[in-house]
């Protein structure tokens, strides 16, 4: 049961029942007692007068009679302070149940004051709130509006790195193409200068050929003269000479058949020695042969393992910076110790963007050492101590 449902029950119930006792007391006093009212009021003087008096046998019934008006006036004067109990009883009752209502108006009032409190508070909260979400949607806009000012410019910059680069390239183009030509105006009037030059030493020549040739016709027929009379003197001694010569050879022939026999039995016995022992060294040169072919594409193949694997490495450890497109590609020369150590690393052909040659050169350095380099071949490993790597992150997956 309810605070409010037991002060109504203690404020109404006891009021209500003992004013409805009090009446039925009094109306049926009033019934009892009413025949004798009238005479027990001059009685009852009577009776307080004579109680002075000394009382005798003759006075009794009186007496009697009087103490009857006395309990009568008691009861009444009892009923009477009885019912005026019972109406400052019902007074307090009706001055508790206002009070009781005083209270609960008091408190429905610090309860609608309380909530009315509350209400404001939610209501402030929310238009704090409501205020924080609009400032927050005030910040994400500047934000989004400085990030897309921030990649406008990236995007521009990038656009005049680019058209700088293109603009650096058309002008090398030029130059070179200016050069080239240069060196062709250059080359053909030397071309045209040495023709020329050629031309009169051709001259030249020309005219000390017939000049040398006269005197070269002049000389032979003196010489002709001379070598006939020469060679009919010559045949004389030659055919002297014939003779001792055929004799001298003959002998000479003699003894290089002799010689020759003999040369070739050494030569022969040389031979199936060289035979026997070439057999051997034969085998064992195919052998070694073999073995280097194999060698050779072992190492091949662990060049490449450890080439793709140095390129995973880098990949790992690449961040891709600002303002990198598709297509981007780098060449950075690369110095290695045989323990897989970084020596050096710089850019061998740059990619227009000084950002994606930078994040390159920190990739590596960030996956140094390689220390798989260490378990290369002697040969595979040589080809790491200096060596270009083609960075490209569409290559990488990345």
């Amino acid at each position: 049961m309810s605070q409010p449902e037991i002060e109504k029950r203690a404020g109404y119930g006891l009021p209500v029942v003992l004013a409805v006792g009090l009446h039925v007391v009094i109306l049926v006093l009033t019934l009892v007692s009413w025949p004798e009212s009238e005479p027990d009021q001059s009685s009852t003087t009577i009776v307080n007068a004579t109680l002075v008096s000394t009382e005798t046998t003759t006075n009794q019934p009186q007496q009697a009679k009087a103490s009857k008006a006395r309990d009568a006036a008691e009861e009444a004067d009892e009923r009477q302070s009885a019912k005026e109990e019972a109406s400052r009883e019902a007074e307090r009752a009706a001055e508790q149940q206002k009070s009781a209502a005083r209270e609960k108006a008091a408190q429905l009032k610090a309860e609608q004051a309380k909530a009315a409190e509350q209400e404001k508070a939610a209501q402030a909260k929310a238009a704090e709130q409501l205020k924080a979400e609009q400032q927050a949607a005030a910040e994400a806009a500047d934000k989004a509006k400085a990030d897309a000012a921030r990649r406008a410019e990236e995007a521009k910059a990038i656009a005049l790195e680019r058209k700088k680069a293109e603009a650096e390239k058309q002008a090398k183009a030029d130059a070179l193409k200016k050069a080239e030509a240069e060196k062709a105006a250059k080359a053909k009037a030397e071309a045209e200068k040495a023709a020329k030059e050629k031309a009169a030493e051709e001259a030249r020549k020309k005219a000390e050929a017939e000049k040398a040739a006269k005197a070269k016709a002049e000389a032979e027929k003196a010489a002709k003269a001379k070598a006939q009379a020469e060679k009919e003197k010559a045949a004389k001694a030659a055919a002297e000479k014939a003779a001792k010569e055929k004799a001298a050879k003959e002998k000479a022939a003699e003894e290089a058949r002799k010689k020759a026999a003999a040369e070739a039995a050494r030569q022969k016995a040389l031979a199936e020695k060289a035979a026997q022992a070439s057999a051997g060294s034969l085998d064992s040169l195919i052998d070694s042969e073999s073995d280097a072919i194999s060698g050779a594409k072992q190492a091949a193949q662990a060049a490449n393992g450890f080439e793709s694997l140095l390129k995973k490495y880098v990949g790992q450890n690449w961040n891709r910076p600002s303002g990198t497109v598709p297509g981007m590609t780098v060449t950075l020369r690369v110095s290695l110790l045989p323990t897989g150590e970084l020596v050096s690393a710089a850019v061998s052909k740059s990619s227009g963007n000084a950002a994606f040659d930078r994040s390159a050169i920190q990739a590596i350095q960030k996956a140094a050492p390689f220390t798989e380099m260490q378990d290369l071949p002697a040969s595979a490993k040589s080809q790491f101590r200096n060596f270009n790597l083609y960075f490209n992150p569409e290559d990488l997956g990345r």
